[in-house]
């Protein structure tokens, strides 16, 4: 008799954007450790990475499409503010151009693929609806 191999949940830790979201905040805490520890781009810098990975998870956990779209897009806004304090270490002298530079492509990176999941997940929402839709005028 075969035993059935049971797969494994799926958490917020196997959505790639996550993961890329997450490596991203590591690099920012390592980058910002040389700032001076009340700095307010280190601070903010660490806050709104971290803040773009943690809005993810939450998203992962909502039922409600409309709550997942309304914390991915919280997650976009704060990968925009990470975006600026970037610029603006880079502007004070904090960061170095390649290391600015390394970082823009992370953002760029996590934003492309945040904004993907956000689209996949509206479009998905929009199918369900015309499919109900659909069904209710079948009825």
């Amino acid at each position: 008799m075969d035993e059935a191999k049971a797969t494994p949940q799926k958490t917020y830790r196997d959505l790639v954007v996550w993961q890329k979201a997450h490596a991203m905040t590591l690099k920012i805490f390592d980058i910002t450790e040389q700032f001076p520890a009340q700095h307010l781009v280190r601070t903010m810098l660490r806050e709104s990475s971290a803040s773009t990975a943690a809005n993810i998870v939450v998203s992962y956990r909502k039922k409600n499409r409309n709550e997942k779209l309304h914390y991915l897009t919280t997650a976009l806004d704060a990968l925009e503010e990470c975006r600026y304090y970037t610029v603006l270490g880079l502007d004070l002298g904090l960061l170095h151009i390649e290391t600015a530079d390394m970082l823009q492509n992370a953002i760029n990176e996590v934003g492309y693929l945040l904004s993907s999941y956000n689209k996949s997940i509206a479009k998905h929402h929009a199918e369900m609806q015309r499919t109900s839709m659909t069904t209710a005028d079948t009825d």
